[in-house]
């Protein structure tokens, strides 16, 4: 049976930041500067990889279960925890899978039936951590919107929501995202309490906002007014139409996947990518190039990009049709 996070991508999983929501009101004048996207390629020589973990029957390795059309579906993401280790939401196998941050197996947590949609479908995904150590996942089930919280002593509990939210982003007690009307949302997740906000919150607290256009992102910090030109570096003239993941790590730094579609004639298109930094002044770093994002066996209901907590060095997350790769930047 396919997964219902394929079919609810719109609402939970991409944590693609829509460009409908206005950004608060910033005093300082707009910047414009240009990103130059790649065409999908190998990963900038930046980045090391820190962990293979491939798929098996094996307890130490992960699953994957059928997708429709042939496809082989691998896990729902993984979240990397304050103490370095890493909890992966291992659909196929029913469990929440723990590794460390090189990649040797720790142990499981196995799902309690009565968390299971319909006693059998593990229908949680995009992982989220706590500052204190908690892994919280978010339902996938149609018209049961809720939150699943791992304890660090292993116990799991239900929070209920009135409505979807696709979680963006954490700043180690509170979720910000979307909700099911496009609105910015904050989620606390242990009583499942949803307020507007006109900003989201990344590691330390500190404030911004991202929205994107046809051709550009738009980011606002405290002081930063910035408009960001995306432009396809193999096709210049053409119109790129991106979304975007992002994470902030604790020295302040934005950091921003952008990926995009360039429609190259009425018939054919493709997909570019770059991943780049803004400072708290607003300063952009260089732009890495960015791998093949997804793979025929990647359920496309978490985020590649991440920062631990307590850290200020972003990670990558493949879920690869052999196994998942993780690399952080060097």
């Amino acid at each position: 049976m396919m997964r219902l996070a394929r079919i609810l991508v719109p609402i939970v999983a991409l944590g693609c930041v829509a460009g409908t929501t206005a950004a608060p009101t910033a005093t300082a004048a707009v910047t414009t500067k240009t990103v130059r996207l790649t065409h999908s390629s190998s990963l900038s020589t930046k980045w090391k990889l820190t962990s293979t973990i491939g798929y098996g029957t094996a307890a130490a390795k992960l699953g994957t279960s059928p997708g429709g059309e042939g496809l082989m579906l691998g896990l729902s993401y993984g979240v990397q925890l304050p103490d370095t280790t890493w909890w992966y939401a291992d659909a196929a196998k029913k469990r929440l899978a723990h590794y460390s941050d090189a990649g040797a197996y720790l142990g499981q947590a196995v799902l309690p039936t009565s968390y299971l949609h319909l006693g059998s479908y593990f229908q949680w995904a995009n992982p989220q951590a706590l500052a204190d150590g908690t892994v919280v996942l978010t339902s996938t089930t149609i018209d049961s919107p809720a939150l699943m919280l791992l304890s660090p002593k292993g116990a799991f509990s239900r929070v209920l929501l009135d409505r979807f939210v696709n979680v963006v982003i954490s700043d180690g007690h509170s979720f910000y995202g979307f909700d099911e009307a496009g609105r910015m949302v904050k989620v606390k997740p242990r009583t499942g309490v949803i307020t507007s906000v006109t900003r989201f919150k990344g590691q330390g607290g500190r404030a911004f906002s991202i929205s994107v256009g046809k051709g550009f992102i738009k980011v606002v910090r405290p002081g930063v007014n910035l408009k960001v030109k995306l432009v396809d570096a193999g096709h210049p003239t053409k119109t790129v139409h991106p979304a975007v993941e992002a994470t902030v790590g604790a020295d302040g730094k934005l950091w921003i996947l952008a990926t995009g579609i360039v429609e190259l004639s009425p018939t054919s298109a493709h997909d570019v990518a770059g991943l780049f930094s803004v400072s708290t002044s607003g300063s952009l770093s260089a732009t890495y190039k960015m791998r093949t994002l997804y793979s025929d066996s990647d359920p496309a209901d978490g985020h590649h990009l991440g920062i631990r907590l307590g850290s200020s060095r972003p990670t990558l997350m493949f879920v690869d049709t052999d196994a998942t790769r993780v690399y952080r930047k060097k």
